[in-house]
């Protein structure tokens, strides 16, 4: 006999430990004065090409590729816009995807909130190219270039006349949420935050992953460069610069809810509560499962993220 995992929710719902709201302030000077300018950018005049559109639920979706004419250089960026179906102006919820690209997963609660009235719009970071031949310098690139790109897509969303330009969120998961701790930093437009499985110490994340595609790369990368693990430890230290723990004091407890899971081997719980801590301990949920097996809970979490990304925008009103 088979056993259907969602028989398995209400035992994860019920092993739950949910903490209150504090009332922090977010102070935009809470990080080191050497970050400040490293997310900068020229704004741009991005243009929309319509590749596809989905009705789904009384809201609909549309792929877009945006781009920049006037910069023939500029990467194109492909975004999913999940539009609520009624009428009006509503609040915009910006999406990181996961490290794996699992896009059914993120769609999930993208769906789920245009179908209540909140515009969710995933934006796809482009394909992390590093392997043992090149540089770890291009891990930070990465990073940097993937959170300037949401800043340049959220450019681009507040002049549209459907999006409350005043009532932006984030919700991401796992590296994505680790970028949008940046972006909540960085950008005071963000005005409530879901960060699902993150942790701070990228460096850490990445010596000590239980992940096996992470792991295959660590293994690969000191074989092919002839270092010790102490040697690579070291530089990652010298090259991430973009890691959350820096940033997160900037992000204000009052408009975070942080999700971890206590069995978390891929990102490490400890260093989850790590960031949590050095955001101020805004509310937190616990999960009893590891990083993949959070997936259990997610008719659950569609709604607690949605409910407190509603009622974060609408206090901003």
């Amino acid at each position: 006999m088979r056993l259907n995992p969602l028989f398995l929710i209400p035992f994860l719902i019920a092993g739950c430990v949910t903490l209150p709201i504090p009332m922090g302030k977010r102070s935009s000077s809470s990080f080191p004065d050497r970050l400040t300018h490293l997310y900068d950018y020229t704004p741009l005049s991005l243009q929309p090409d319509a590749r596809s559109q989905k009705s789904l639920d009384g809201s609909y979706r549309i792929h877009l590729i945006l781009t920049a004419p006037q910069d023939p250089s500029f990467p194109q960026i492909a975004v999913d816009w999940y539009r609520p179906g009624r009428p009006g102006r509503h609040p915009l919820i910006l999406i990181s995807p996961i490290l794996a690209g699992n896009d059914l997963y993120i769609n999930e609660f993208a769906r789920f909130f245009a179908a209540r009235g909140l515009h969710a719009v995933i934006v796809y970071r482009k394909k992390e190219t590093f392997s043992a031949d090149r540089g770890l310098a291009d891990v930070e690139t990465h990073l940097r270039e993937s959170v300037i790109q949401l800043r340049q897509v959220l450019d681009w969303l507040q002049t549209q006349p459907e999006v409350d330009p005043d009532r932006i969120g984030t919700f991401a998961i796992s590296l994505g949420a680790m970028l949008t701790v940046v972006l909540a930093a960085v950008d005071p437009r963000i005005q409530a935050s879901v960060f699902g499985l993150p942790a701070g110490n990228i460096p850490e994340i990445l010596m000590t992953s239980r992940d096996k595609a992470i792991r295959k790369r660590r293994m690969n990368y000191m074989k092919e460069n002839n270092l010790s693990e102490e040697e690579f430890r070291k530089q990652l230290q010298e090259v991430i610069v973009s890691d959350p723990m820096d940033f997160a004091p900037a992000v204000g407890p009052n408009r975070i809810l942080l999700i971890a899971g206590i069995f978390d081997r891929v990102i490490g719980f400890r260093r989850s509560m790590a960031l949590w801590k050095r955001m101020g301990r805004p509310r937190l949920i616990l999960l009893p499962t590891g990083h993949y097996t959070a997936a259990l809970a997610t008719p659950w979490l569609k709604l607690v993220t949605y409910s407190f990304l509603r009622r974060q925008l609408k206090a901003v009103q």
